[in-house]
């Protein structure tokens, strides 16, 4: 019961903080007719769009 606990815990944190942007890409697009991406190129791109929003702080 703890492991699948800390199993699940583990999935959800990975979401909160984007660490499985990368795999959700993947799954979104495994279809579509065009390249996917390379990791790098994923992350590169994903924090690019992300340090254009505003923030609070």
């Amino acid at each position: 019961m703890i492991h699948r606990f800390l199993a699940v815990l583990w999935v959800r944190l990975r979401e909160w903080s984007g660490d499985d942007a990368y795999e959700r890409y993947l799954a979104d697009h495994r279809d579509h007719a065009h390249a996917l991406m390379s990791r790098r190129d994923f992350y590169r791109d994903y924090f690019d769009r992300r340090g254009k929003r505003p923030r609070c702080c």
